[in-house]
């Protein structure tokens, strides 16, 4: 027996089936149902690794808490046209500020969108978690090869944190096979950081200090630059909360 959310479930242009007909010139043609796609998408962005603290964000939950921040708006804008004019784009991004500027917010809004509304295979990885993955290939856990081919092979991939811990020198290699791949096949990568290229205080790591002159080469080529300055939006929001608390 069929009960009535059991049946409003059910495609009413292809029965469930994933096809139906079309009328064509030859007559009747059997074609996907567009129902099926949008189903093949859910199945995407769940395989995409997106953690589930970022799967609420969107370009239109992207707040400019921060009025006396430009930095914001243009950020948001250029994300905003790289999905619009995807696959049509010659370079992906590399989301450059301090923590808590909404640079993993962007990226992440930018894959699901890419995903949900185009199609576009996509894939979310932390770097720390990556690094730690292929530090733990040293015990015999897996292959560095195993972990890095999906990262290689997928069409958009989000690389979050970059510079973030310390890795060996042999690690930094095989991140660099990563990276320089991916250039290679003219596969898009939007980097999120909270290193800059220009070091502000004595003792500060810039990005290159970071991941190496090579690496960060690379991303010259392959990424648009956009900086976040502002401040700390979690921070920020603590603070707004305490507030508001407080008798």
């Amino acid at each position: 027996m069929v009960t009535t959310t059991e049946a409003t479930d059910v495609c009413p242009l292809c029965g469930g089936t994933g096809w139906r007909l079309v009328e064509g010139d030859a007559g009747e043609l059997v074609r996907r149902c567009g129902c099926a796609e949008g189903e093949r998408r859910q199945r995407m962005l769940a395989r995409a690794n997106i953690p589930a603290r970022y799967r609420h964000c969107t370009l239109a939950g992207f707040e400019f808490w921060n009025k006396d921040d430009p930095t914001l708006v243009r950020a948001r804008r250029v994300v905003e046209e790289f999905i619009d004019l995807y696959p049509d784009v010659d370079k992906g991004l590399l989301l450059m500020g301090p923590v808590g500027t909404g640079k993993t917010h962007l990226a992440v809004a930018a894959l699901q969108e890419l995903i949900s509304a185009k199609g576009v295979p996509g894939r979310f990885a932390d770097f720390t978690s990556l690094v730690l993955e292929i530090q733990m290939t040293f015990d015999g856990q897996g292959s560095s090869r195993e972990i890095l081919r999906p990262l290689i092979d997928v069409e958009l991939l989000v690389l979050d944190e970059l510079g973030a811990g310390k890795a060996t020198q042999w690690v930094m290699d095989l991140l660099y096979y990563l990276v320089n791949t991916r250039y290679l096949e003219g596969r898009t990568t939007i980097f999120t950081t909270n290193y800059s290229d220009f070091v502000a205080t004595t003792g500060q790591e810039s990005l290159t200090d970071r991941v190496s002159a090579r690496i960060r080469s690379r991303l010259f080529e392959m990424c648009r630059r956009v900086e976040l300055r502002g401040g700390d939006y979690r921070r920020h929001r603590l603070a707004h909360e305490t507030e508001r608390r407080t008798p």
